[in-house]
């Protein structure tokens, strides 16, 4: 297992794309301003009128609805609850994500369970702080960071990497790794996150 730290991870991979955070509870609050205080350009997803989007604009970031989001993003990642991600996907996301763009979960049931179906054409990861949302964001501010779990599987296994997956989260982003994983069953090592983090491939 390798374990990387912010000295092996690279911002510019991730400066000039543009990140949708779809959801802003407990975690999606967490990655979504760590991200816009790194400096990565962040728009967050969210039903017009809902509890939290007021909340947004308070917090400096740019709120947009669902489907505007995901047009305008490089990469989407979903912070929803479970029960919620495959209806969001499947109305919202899938109909307006960018050829080539990357999906990004912070948990594996959806895909696991086949409640998401992702297109060819994405690069799909999941990162998974192993804290609860309001410590990865005071974390953060305090100048720390907490494990991540990363894992990475592409729909299509031909396809070249565009650019890094998985990448660290929500601090910086990562070279890609070097090792193709090989099984869903027995995921090998490939890549972490910032400040000390495990991370495990899952092969399509």
């Amino acid at each position: 297992m390798k374990v990387f730290y912010d000295k092996d991870c690279d911002l510019s991979l991730i400066k000039g794309k543009t990140v949708a955070i779809i959801g802003y509870g407990s975690q999606g609050h967490a990655h979504a301003q760590n991200l816009n205080d790194s400096g990565v350009k962040v728009v967050v997803g969210l039903r017009k009128g809902g509890a939290s989007w007021d909340k947004v604009g308070k917090a400096g970031l740019t709120v947009m609805e669902v489907n505007d989001a995901v047009k305008a993003a490089d990469v989407v990642m979903i912070l929803l609850p479970d029960e919620q991600i495959a209806e969001v996907y499947t109305n919202n996301v899938a109909p307006n994500i960018k050829q080539g763009a990357s999906l990004a979960f912070a948990h594996g049931f959806n895909v696991h369970y086949n409640q998401v179906v992702p297109r060819a054409d994405l690069d799909v990861w999941m990162v998974a702080p192993k804290a609860p949302g309001h410590t990865v964001r005071s974390t953060y501010t305090q100048g720390g960071g907490v494990p991540h779990l990363v894992a990475c599987t592409r729909t299509s296994p031909a396809r070249p990497v565009t650019w890094p997956c998985p990448m660290p989260w929500p601090m910086v982003a990562a070279r890609p790794a070097s090792s193709r994983p090989t099984s869903r069953k027995r995921p090998r090592p490939i890549c972490s996150a910032s400040r000390p983090c495990c991370a495990a491939a899952l092969s399509s």
